[in-house]
């Protein structure tokens, strides 16, 4: 069976982490490889996420190359107002990242018609950031920021799941992670606590992440 190369371009240094040391060795097992790239120039630390920046590099990998994939790992909470797709709505979290995801599929093919977009471009949009997938067990990440569980359970009750705590300044996961504990630090403690939750159970509480990995366990060689 011949593997399968897929590029992920990351928001940032905690995503391209997560995708590195967990993710990537998980996927493997279906001869699955991926390889986590920073968007943007090098020193980029995440954060104001433009879409003028994101096409250059999703057209460099997808040029590169014709027998691999192209994907993406953004947060939702930092898109650009202008990013293909993202206006506010009601809409439900899963809904809105999956308008965003058609309107970017649609753009990136009308940018680069002859580089078999619709079979090689697979974005994932998180919603509404990469922390929110830390609330996918609920005592894990109790234990390792020193909360009482209590206060991770006040959130899932409020928001219902992981990945519809929403994309709010103040209430956004990320944000709600620093404010029930100061000490907080994106890379390190998101890539500990999502080791210790595991993939499987991250799939099982977030319906959106699993839709992206089992998209990614579906491809086929080119």
């Amino acid at each position: 069976m011949s593997s399968i190369e897929v590029y992920i371009i990351c928001e940032g240094p905690t995503e391209q982490t997560f995708v590195r040391d967990i993710l990537k060795r998980q996927m493997s097992y279906n001869n699955i490889f991926l390889y986590p790239i920073l968007i943007g120039k090098p020193g980029h630390q995440g954060g104001n996420v433009k879409f003028d920046r994101a096409k250059e590099d999703i057209g460099r990998f997808l040029k590169q190359r014709p027998d691999t994939y192209v994907s993406t790992m953004l947060d939702y909470f930092r898109l650009d107002p202008n990013w293909p797709g993202n206006r506010k709505s009601r809409l439900t979290a899963i809904k809105k990242a999956e308008k965003v995801e058609t309107a970017t599929v649609a753009e990136i093919e009308r940018l680069f018609p002859k580089l078999n977009v619709k079979k090689r471009f697979i974005p994932y949009i998180e919603m509404h950031e990469f922390e929110a997938l830390l609330f996918s067990d609920a005592s894990i990440l109790a234990d390792k920021i020193s909360v009482p569980k209590n206060e991770i359970d006040k959130i899932l009750n409020e928001c219902k799941e992981p990945e519809e705590i929403n994309d709010g300044a103040e209430t956004a996961p990320s944000k709600r992670l620093i404010a029930l504990c100061d000490s907080y630090r994106k890379v390190a403690m998101g890539k500990t606590i999502s080791e210790a939750i595991g993939i499987k159970t991250i799939r099982e509480k977030c319906s959106h992440f699993n839709e992206w990995l089992t998209k990614l366990e579906q491809l086929e060689t080119l």
